[in-house]
Parts: structure tokens; C-alpha cells; sequence
């Protein structure tokens, strides 16, 4: 017996389409073909055109870079933090003899063995907010190469390669 397209199919066609789902994935999500997810979004009146998907992959992007910025901030943040705690007062506390006491005192500064943990979590936090902004700048260097890249191809459409081109001052 073949299956019918529900409401509840439409319904979740628009949601995935909403989110920016691609037509294939929605077919494969979904379990319909290909051409029944095009007619139904044709019905629908939901476009999978290029233009409108990069627009809002682009839109994604920016969102995205935006939040690994924000993260970047924070663990400079929270490094300077755990920097302060270095040379900070410190309570030391220890539990021991017979009747396991409890006992605490503040120090004028963390012991050798808590600074060095200290810095190994500030040498972390400080290495992956390089990353974070690494990995922006690897995509903002690609995205200049391939500018100029089209910008070296429009140029050698309009005036030829620089084998055809002549110096007039050069005579």
C-alpha cells in the first residue's frame, strides 16, 4: 500500500526546510524521495534555491564566528582570573591526624603545587582562545586568496594575460 504525504510530513518539511535542511537530507531524514520532497515544496511554496541556502549558510557562518569570539573573549578572561589567584591570599586546609581534624588557614599565596595547576589552566585556556581566533583568520586568509584570486582572473578577462601586455614607457 503507498504511503500518502500527511499533514504532519508537510509540517515537518517546513520545520526541516526552516532550518535550513538541505533537499536531499530532508529526503533522506524524512524518507521520501528526492522528487516527492521538490513537489511538496513546490506546493508549498518553499524554495531550495542556491542563493537563498548560501544566504542563510553565510548568515550561520557570521553567527558562528561570532560566538567563537565571544568564547575567545571569555577564556582571556577567565585566564587573567586564574592569574590573579597566583599571587592571591590562599585558604590551605588539610584533614589528618587520628581523629581526621579539619583544619584551615589563609596563606599569603597558593603552595608550588596549586600554582603549577594554576598555570597549566591558564596555559590552556590561553591556547584555546588562539585557536579560536586562528581558525577565524584561516577562513578570513582563504576568503582573500579567493578574492584575489577572481579579482587576477577578471583582470586577465579585461586586459589579457601579462605575456600580451606592453609598457608603453618602456619604449
Amino acid at each position: 500500500m503507498a504511503r500518502t504525504f500527511s499533514h504532519d510530513d508537510e509540517e515537518r518539511l517546513r520545520q526541516l526546510h526552516a532550518d535550513g535542511v538541505s533537499r536531499n537530507e530532508i529526503a533522506r531524514q524524512m524518507g521520501w524521495s528526492v522528487g516527492t520532497v521538490t513537489n511538496h515544496s513546490q506546493r508549498l511554496g518553499l524554495s531550495f534555491a542556491r542563493e537563498a541556502v548560501r544566504a542563510a549558510t553565510d548568515a550561520r557562518q557570521l553567527d558562528l564566528k561570532d560566538r567563537r569570539q565571544r568564547l575567545q573573549e571569555a577564556l582571556i578572561g577567565d585566564a587573567e582570573r586564574m592569574r590573579e589567584q597566583l599571587f592571591a591570599p590562599h585558604m590551605a586546609y588539610s584533614f589528618g591526624g587520628r581523629d581526621n581534624v579539619f583544619a584551615s588557614r589563609i596563606v599569603s599565596e597558593p603552595p608550588p603545587a596549586d600554582k603549577q595547576k594554576l598555570m597549566a589552566a591558564i596555559s590552556t585556556a590561553i591556547d584555546k582562545s588562539l585557536r579560536l581566533a586562528e581558525f577565524d583568520s584561516e577562513s578570513d586568509t582563504d576568503k582573500a586568496k579567493a578574492a584575489l584570486g577572481s579579482l587576477g582572473e577578471a583582470l586577465t578577462r579585461l586586459y589579457g594575460s601579462a605575456d600580451d601586455y606592453h609598457d608603453p614607457g618602456a619604449d
